[in-house]
């Protein structure tokens, strides 16, 4: 049976997505400031690599964390796409063409730029490149986790749009059937009323 909005394996799904959010919310203090402020100062930039390289230097215990919280939202998308109905393959394929956008953004720009903010080695741009290019990438991560949510959402209001039209039409058809059955006991009612009229009749007749 095809796994609904509202199952365990979307409970999954949300609130990893809305964890890595929120990572990405506290990133957005110093990545305001190199990315999206015109004329960014000095002092930005290097508050920026300071907070990346304690990030890089994180205990190894967070990052097994991070990776648990991407593992626990993978999982949801594969128990809500094995046996998918249509409504499944739309929201929830979506949904990890998105997710997997954003890990292979966290895979190839963000681990390179943390390597990079230890080893102060940029290739072929200058560090204050390289930060917005850091800041960018976890800018397209966040557009991905937010369109995933908004499938979900999207998924939950369909479903629940197909519910309501399915009860309306149960209704509709157990008053159709109601009225078929009351029909023929009217009909019988009628019958014998005109019958007993057509008698009454006959018997003035006869006096």
């Amino acid at each position: 049976m095809p796994t609904s909005a509202t199952s365990f394996s979307t409970s999954l799904i949300l609130c990893s997505t809305s964890f890595l959010l929120g990572i990405l919310f506290v990133n957005w203090t110093y990545d305001h400031k190199t990315l999206w402020t015109k004329d960014p100062v000095e002092s930005s930039f290097e508050n920026s690599r300071q907070h990346y390289a304690l990030l890089a230097t994180a205990p190894v215990i967070m990052l097994r964390v991070f990776h648990i919280v991407i593992g626990f939202a993978l999982l949801g998308f594969v128990l809500k796409l094995y046996k998918p109905s249509e409504s499944n393959k739309l929201f929830d394929g979506g949904s990890l063409v998105l997710f997997m956008a954003g890990l292979v953004t966290y895979l190839t720009n963000i681990r390179n730029g943390l390597v990079s903010i230890l080893d102060g080695d940029w290739g072929e741009v200058d560090e204050k490149t390289g930060i917005n290019v850091l800041a960018a990438s976890e800018v397209i991560i966040a557009i991905a986790l937010i369109g995933v949510l908004t499938l979900q959402v999207g998924q939950y209001y369909a479903e629940r749009q197909d519910d309501l039209e399915r009860e309306n039409f149960d209704r509709e058809e157990r008053e159709v059937r109601q009225r078929a059955k009351q029909q023929p006991t009217t009909t019988a009612t009628a019958a014998r009323g005109e019958h007993e009229s057509n008698k009454h009749g006959e018997r003035k007749k006869t006096k």
